[in-house]
C-alpha cells in the first residue's frame, strides 16, 4: 500500500522513503484499529448550538480530540458542514500548529444526537480505502465520540472544542483573512508557496515544481468556511491537468497568528491532499 497524493509526481520519488515508513507503521497500527478523522487545525465549537432539525440540533460544527488505537497519529481535528459532508484531519499538535499526517472525508446524517456516514473514505493511502463513522455528539456542549471502522479494524475518537483558538464556526468567512502569501507544507513534506489574491484567486508551486491554480470562496451557508476548487499544471503533478475541491479554513490562534488548513480530493474520490501552514 502506498501513498499518492494531489503534487507533484517528483515528490513521491524524493518523499518515498519517509511514506514508506510511515505506510508501514500506520499498516501495521491498522490491523488492530486504523487512523481517522477531520478538520480544524485550531477551530474551537461554534458559539451557539447547531440549527434544530426534526431529529434535534445536528452535529455540525468544529471538533478536536485524541485516537485511541493509533500509535502513530493521536489527535484529530474534524468539521461536520451543514450539509452532512465531514472533513477530519489526522496528525499531531505541536509547536504552535496542528501537523497534518493525513485525513478522511463522507458525507453522513445526524439523528437525536448521533452521527454516521457510511462513505468514509481514508486519503492517508493511494487509492483512498473504504470505511464508515459512527459517532454520538452533544450539539450544545460540542463534544463527540464514535468509531471510524475500516475491513482491518476501527479507532475510537474522542473530542470537544479545540484547545487555543479563537475560531467562530458561525462568523462569515472573510476572504480578507486568508488573502496573501502563505509557506505551506503538503502531508508528504512538500513544500508549497500559496498566493491568494484578494479576490480569491489562487495561484501556486512546489519546490519540486507542480504548479497549480484555482479559487478559494466563502461558502455560501454563511459559516466559516471556505470551498475550493483546483486545477493542476503539466507533469510533474501527479494529477496533471485534472482538477480537485475541498475546503479551506482559517484559525485565528491564541498566540496571535493564524492557521489555514486546505483539503481537497479529485473527481473519483481516490486520490486527495492536505496543506497546512501558519503565519
Amino acid at each position: 500500500m502506498y501513498k499518492k497524493t494531489i503534487g507533484s509526481t517528483a515528490a513521491k520519488s524524493a518523499k518515498a522513503g519517509m511514506r514508506t515508513a510511515r505506510n508501514v507503521t500506520l499498516a501495521s497500527t491498522l490491523v488492530s484499529a486504523m487512523t481517522v478523522l477531520l478538520v480544524g487545525c485550531g477551530g474551537g465549537g461554534s458559539d451557539s448550538p447547531a440549527p434544530a432539525t426534526a431529529s434535534g440540533p445536528s452535529a455540525e460544527g468544529v471538533y478536536g480530540g485524541t485516537l485511541t488505537g493509533s500509535t502513530l497519529n493521536r489527535d484529530f481535528q474534524m468539521l461536520v458542514l451543514e450539509t452532512g459532508e465531514v472533513w477530519a484531519l489526522y496528525g499531531a499538535q505541536g509547536g504552535g500548529q496542528f501537523g497534518v499526517a493525513g485525513f478522511i472525508q463522507g458525507s453522513g446524517s445526524s439523528s437525536n444526537g448521533n452521527f454516521t456516514s457510511p462513505d468514509t473514505r481514508d486519503f492517508g493511502f493511494s487509492p483512498a480505502i473504504s470505511g464508515s463513522t459512527k459517532a454520538s455528539y452533544d450539539a450544545t456542549a460540542k463534544t463527540v465520540a464514535g468509531t471510524v471502522t475500516w475491513p482491518s479494524g476501527a479507532v475510537s475518537f474522542n473530542g470537544g472544542p479545540v484547545a487555543g483558538s479563537l475560531y467562530d464556526y458561525n462568523k462569515p468567512a472573510a476572504l480578507s483573512t486568508i488573502a496573501g502569501v502563505w509557506s505551506a507544507t503538503s502531508v508528504t513534506g512538500e513544500r508549497i508557496s500559496l498566493n491568494l489574491a484578494a479576490s480569491g484567486t489562487l495561484t501556486a508551486n512546489s519546490n519540486l515544481g507542480c504548479n497549480f491554480s484555482g479559487t478559494v470562496t466563502p461558502r455560501p451557508s454563511g459559516k466559516n468556511v471556505f470551498n475550493v476548487a483546483l486545477t493542476f499544471g503539466t507533469a510533474p503533478c501527479a494529477l496533471a491537468g485534472q482538477g480537485a475541491s475541498g475546503i479551506a479554513l482559517a484559525y485565528p490562534l491564541a498566540n496571535g497568528k493564524t492557521q489555514l488548513l486546505m483539503v481537497a480530493v479529485d473527481g473519483t474520490r481516490q486520490y486527495g491532499s492536505a496543506a497546512f501552514a501558519t503565519r
